[in-house]
């Protein structure tokens, strides 16, 4: 019996696996580059760069995890390129069985579903926590969180940045709807920037403020960064949102760890119309209601 089930229409390719899908490279089971390598087959033909891409993922295991993650950057390398709009939403934990019988490896069934030109079917937008607009992102992604990070605490200090005043109580989910003002330069790929600019946002709205801990290790993580720029970073948490940390020292350099998990729901896109030499972002963070009757 086989751990995975792959089946493709010419608009969708549904994945049920029996142990969540890993990073590549820290796959512990082999067979996951083989499913990886068949779903690279099936999107041949049907992506479509104008068209919304659509990931959905739900699973029997209620531990906590990265539905961003799960979606998109486990799978780099083998979902379409070009992609400009992408949207992702976790389940409500009732992943709908395989047409075929799978190995369940891990003792739970995952599912991820992958639509072109799909909408969120579960999750939708309730009240808006924050908004901001055009706020420039003056580093050069580097694939972490740190350049939108910096970006939204810089944006919150310029009054940029608007928190509506609506509560966020603690352990709640939520949903993220950003946009990426693009240079000519890039980005051009929303899949390979995903995580990096939804960790870098949710990140500006930790409680991380300056200390004499944490003020090294981040000069160390930003050399190109003066200190009073990092100062004024530190000075301009957004709320906080989420009254935890989301920095973490890690030798020399920090380490960003948001509340990524608890964001179930969330679109980016990349809109070629930066004003400026560098890409800007817009966006918000909203509280998340159920769709009426949602099914797959």
């Amino acid at each position: 019996m086989k751990p995975y089930h792959v089946h493709a229409t010419t608009t969708a390719v549904e994945v049920w696996t029996g142990y969540r899908v890993q990073f590549g490279g820290m796959e512990r089971h082999q067979w996951q580059k083989t499913l990886k390598a068949e779903v690279k087959a099936a999107f041949c033909g049907i992506a479509d760069s104008n068209a919304p891409f659509t990931g959905f993922y739900d699973t029997t295991d209620r531990a906590v995890s990265d539905v961003e993650n799960s979606l998109f950057t486990n799978w780099l390398g083998h979902l379409p390129t070009g992609i400009t709009l992408l949207r992702f939403e976790r389940g409500p934990f009732a992943a709908p069985e395989p047409p075929v019988d799978i190995d369940r490896v891990g003792g739970h069934l995952h599912y991820y579903r992958y639509t072109i030109g799909g909408r969120w079917t579960t999750w939708d937008a309730d009240a808006v926590l924050a908004r901001w607009d055009r706020v420039p992102r003056r580093l050069a992604l580097d694939g972490s969180a740190g350049p939108g990070w910096m970006a939204l605490r810089h944006g919150r200090a310029d009054g940029k940045v608007e928190l509506t005043g609506a509560s966020l109580y603690p352990d709640e989910n939520f949903g993220v709807r950003l946009t990426v003002h693009a240079t000519s330069q890039g980005p051009k790929n929303a899949i390979t920037v995903s995580e990096n600019i939804v960790d870098g946002t949710l990140a500006a709205f930790h409680s991380d403020v300056l200390s004499e801990a944490l003020f090294p290790n981040l000069k160390g993580r930003f050399p190109r960064v003066t200190e009073d720029e990092l100062r004024r970073a530190l000075d301009n948490p957004i709320g906080p949102l989420f009254l935890t940390p989301a920095i973490r020292p890690f030798g020399k350099s920090v380490q960003f760890s948001p509340a990524d998990e608890r964001c179930i729901v969330g679109e980016v896109e990349i809109r070629r119309d930066a004003t400026g030499s560098c890409s800007e972002l817009s966006g918000e963070l909203f509280t998340v209601k159920p769709v009426p009757q949602s099914s797959y």
